[in-house]
């Protein structure tokens, strides 16, 4: 065979390939193109995508593309140099393409919803953690927000543990989205019977675009927490249903927010098949608060107190418990006892061995001593408790809380310890050795 006959043998499989391109590139974006002028949230910024995606120079971009992976990453680039939406891609996935399909067939559509009723349960509806903290302070960890008729005894339950806490803490640094119908119902617990306007959903739809308003529920079963003092933890993974929450309770400023900006997903997205390969996931819905006449899209949810994720708890935590001392709480003493502990943990301290060193020494029948790298008390012939520094100043006991020591300075050298009981009178130990 000659070399003639060779490469025009190679050459027809490329351009056939080209022409493939091409034509795959055409139809893809004319049908996104249709899909987002008549459906997408922002109809000024719609006409702009429709206008992109059909331009020629995009086009001509696309069909430069040799698979079907780089089309759709090509796609979701150039969409989001104009919408700048983290809910706006164009995905290549054959897959999802055909269980999709499957999932809106009206044969199957009751039982893949029998089966999400059966597998949320594994996630206890989102609902990690709850337990009362030192101080009579609720936490509950949230790590999605489900639906609320699913999850909605879930969080009554959570609610009824939490009925006598003098502050509560609400965890959404791991809170990726979820239900907006769970918002509303956790929310309606911080309000009085009064209804609240939480937000505004705008959808659109053919063109045409729809305004649902979003209130607190006049009921709710279980205790309510309208005065109780309200914090809210973010971190940048926080997202979507966990910022709305977040921006609606610190617009009305029901809630105090600490941690970190949050991820800036405020749109409701659908998927929408394309075709047999690609998925547009378009945003046609969006929250409009109605006193900021705005969201979160692209921003985040800014702290009312910035802080680091990882810090974000003791925080809070501290911030809850000045509050309450301010306020001349009932359970002032508690409060007071507790605080300066929190307090001392925020401030991230890391003791060195010069700061152990100020410690040992002998305080009368006491003793402080290092072993192993660790720090002990020790009362006369008493077993020794491991202690901790939590700043300077700060000492406390690893094995039980009713107690702890303080450490007393002058000229930068301890001389005496302070030990502080709670609901008994302080007592001081001189320093002898």
């Amino acid at each position: 065979m000659n070399n003639k006959v060779l490469i025009s043998l190679f050459i027809i499989p490329l351009v056939l390939s080209n022409v493939a391109s091409a034509a795959k590139c055409s139809d893809v974006s004319e049908t996104i193109a249709n899909k987002l002028e008549n459906n997408y949230v922002i109809p000024s910024t719609a006409t702009k995508l429709s206008q992109l995606i059909r331009s020629k120079t995009f086009i001509t971009g696309c069909n430069n593309l040799q698979s079907s992976e780089e089309i759709a990453e090509f796609m979701t680039s150039e969409l989001n140099k104009i919408a700048n939406d983290r809910h706006l891609s164009v995905v290549y996935d054959p897959q999802w393409v055909n269980e999709l399909k499957t999932y809106r067939s009206s044969a199957q559509t009751e039982s893949f919803a029998d089966s999400r009723v059966m597998e949320t349960p594994t996630d206890n509806y989102g609902f990690k953690k709850v337990e009362m903290l030192d101080g009579n302070i609720g936490y509950i960890d949230i790590r999605a927000f489900s639906d609320s008729h699913l999850g909605g005894e879930t969080l009554e339950n959570t609610m009824k543990f939490l009925q006598h806490a003098d502050g509560i803490i609400i965890d959404l640094r791991n809170n990726f989205g979820g239900s907006p119908f769970m918002v509303t119902s956790l929310a309606s617990y911080f309000f009085d019977l009064d209804t609240v306007h939480l937000s505004t959903f705008e959808s659109r739809e053919n063109g045409v675009l729809t305004q649902t308003q979003d209130w607190t529920s006049p009921y709710v079963p279980g205790p309510r927490f309208k005065d109780t003092p309200l914090y809210i933890l973010t971190s940048s993974n926080s997202a979507s249903a966990a910022e709305g929450f977040s921006y609606a309770m610190q617009s009305l400023t029901r809630a105090t927010i600490v941690g970190e900006v949050t991820a800036g997903a405020a749109h409701a997205r659908r998927a929408e098949i394309v075709n047999n390969d690609y998925i547009l996931t378009l945003p046609s819905a969006r929250p409009v608060d109605p006193r900021t006449n705005d969201n979160w899209e692209r921003k985040g949810v800014k702290p009312n107190i910035e802080t680091s994720s990882d810090n974000a708890l003791n925080v809070a935590y501290a911030e809850v418990l000045n509050s309450l001392i301010k306020s001349n709480s009932k359970n002032l003493g508690l409060h007071q006892w507790v605080y300066p502990l929190v307090k001392a943990k925020s401030s991230q301290y890391q003791p060195s061995q010069s700061d152990f060193n100020e410690i040992v020494g002998t305080f009368g029948e006491r003793k402080i001593f290092q072993e192993n790298g660790k720090l002990f008390y020790q009362y006369s012939n008493d077993p020794a408790f491991e202690i901790e520094l939590l700043d300077k100043k700060t000492i406390v006991f690893k094995a039980f809380t009713e107690a702890r020591l303080q450490a007393i300075y002058k000229n930068k050298q301890v001389i005496a310890l302070k030990m502080l009981s709670l609901g008994e009178d302080e007592r001081v130990f001189q320093r002898t050795m």
